[in-house]
């Protein structure tokens, strides 16, 4: 999951929780008030209730038959109701205040709350309770409740779209640096020390650390290469001087024959060492830029002068090549020998890697905007754990194989990052492996 969908949830869920939070508090604060708003109504109006007796007096034939007063709001939501007490209280109690459950004209059952007070008028002792409805508080609570539910609704959804959008745009630099500069860069030689404009102090601090690094990698990459070139370059002139001088030793008719098998065998490994420096001095070269793409190439032709060359080699193990070249393709700029190279490398693995009587097929086509060129062969293949690292220098496909010095792919994979050539495998044990070779339209 990306970082900004984390943060967004994260984001919007923090949110939910405050305004849940809230949304639950809120009932009670608003509870509180209204109750305090509520009791203060209750006093004012008992003091104007108990002001009224005092100054008109309480009439009796106001009592009903029970000797008690009620007087409702036509929506039953307040009552004044005054009843005579049975029993003198000896302590006068202060005013009391709390929530009662209240019937209405013996009819109905409704919550109040209730100011009670007793009181002396005419040597009697009478009560007065003064009650205000709750239902208003009860449907106050419930447009909470919805409203808060309502809003945390909205806040997610208007959150988590606002976050992943505020994000991608605080990330922007971020991914400049990762995308325009590290995935773009093929090696340090082509990274682009450019420094990415961004507001954020940790941006910078990435982006100037990683030019940094880069410049390090780039300066380590420059000495290794020219010392690859240089080691080679010195070491080819005494293996070539080494190489005649057995070779001399050899004709020689005086050497024994004994001798002379043991000089033959020295210079076939001083053969091997030769073509591993030239090998490395290839790459070298290549991954140098020393080489020039000037050349116009025609795929199809190319592949025909490879397997006229390497033609004996497909009659030596009886072997089928297809050429399904659908779709003829004109390459430029390019490095024809490198090309040839390359190609050549490709099909002689798939031959020397190949079954007794089996195949191998050459096509190529347009598609997605490239040219494809496919090299199939239905040989040993190449196991899953393996296809990571066969670009890997000395690292042989089939172990014991002393004609192979695991640099072949290598350079098909130098030569073909030279060309802007991507390269990919399929392959599958017992049987086959396909290389395509994805060629950009010029």
């Amino acid at each position: 999951m990306k970082f900004q969908v984390k943060f967004a949830i994260y984001s919007a869920f923090i949110k939910a929780l405050i305004i849940l939070a809230f949304g639950l508090i809120l009932p009670v604060i608003v509870e509180k008030i209204v109750y305090i708003h509520i009791d203060n109504r209750l006093i004012a109006r008992k003091d104007m209730v108990l002001k009224k007796i005092a100054l008109k007096g309480l009439d009796p034939a106001l009592l009903d038959e029970s000797c008690s007063y009620d007087d409702y709001n036509i929506f039953k939501e307040e009552f004044v109701h005054i009843s005579p007490l049975e029993v003198n209280p000896h302590v006068v109690p202060a005013a009391s205040i709390e929530n009662q459950i209240w019937n209405i004209e013996q009819t109905t059952q409704q919550e109040h709350r209730v100011i009670r007070l007793p009181f002396l008028y005419a040597n009697q002792w009478y009560e007065l309770f003064i009650g205000q409805g709750l239902s208003e508080i009860d449907q106050l609570k419930s447009t909470i409740s919805k409203f808060t539910i309502l809003a945390m609704i909205l806040v997610i959804l208007v959150s988590v779209f606002a976050d992943i959008g505020f994000v991608k745009i605080i990330l922007k630099p971020f991914n400049k640096i990762v995308s325009s500069k590290l995935r773009a860069t093929k090696d340090p030689t082509s990274y682009d020390f450019t420094p990415v404009k961004s507001s954020t102090v940790e941006f910078n601090y990435l982006d100037d650390s990683i030019n940094d690094l880069m410049n390090k990698i780039k300066e380590a990459f420059a000495i290794e290469k020219e010392f690859i070139s240089n080691v080679s370059h010195e070491l080819l002139t005494p293996i070539s001087i080494l190489s005649n001088r057995l070779e001399n030793i050899v004709e020689d008719p005086q050497t024994p024959h004994e001798v002379s098998e043991k000089i033959i065998e020295s210079q076939k490994t001083l053969n091997r060492l030769s073509k591993i420096i030239k090998a490395l001095l290839l790459i070298s070269k290549i991954e140098n830029a020393q080489y020039l793409k000037n050349e116009k190439v025609e795929i199809s032709n190319l592949a025909d002068e490879v397997v006229s060359e390497i033609e004996d080699r497909l009659h030596q193990k009886n072997i089928e090549l297809k050429k399904l070249i659908y779709e003829d393709f004109s390459f430029s700029p390019c490095n024809k020998s490198l090309l040839h190279t390359m190609l050549f490398n490709l099909i002689n693995n798939a031959i020397k890697y190949n079954k007794e009587n089996g195949s191998i097929t050459i096509s190529g086509r347009h598609k997605n905007q490239k040219y494809i060129l496919e090299i199939s062969d239905s040989g040993i293949g190449i196991e899953k754990n393996q296809i990571d690292s066969i670009f890997d220098r000395f690292k042989k496909l089939k172990k014991g194989d002393d004609n192979s010095y695991g640099l072949g792919l290598p350079i098909v994979k130098t030569i073909a990052n030279f060309h802007n050539i991507k390269l990919e495998v399929q392959s599958e044990v017992s049987k086959g492996t396909t290389f395509l070779l994805s060629f950009p339209l010029s």
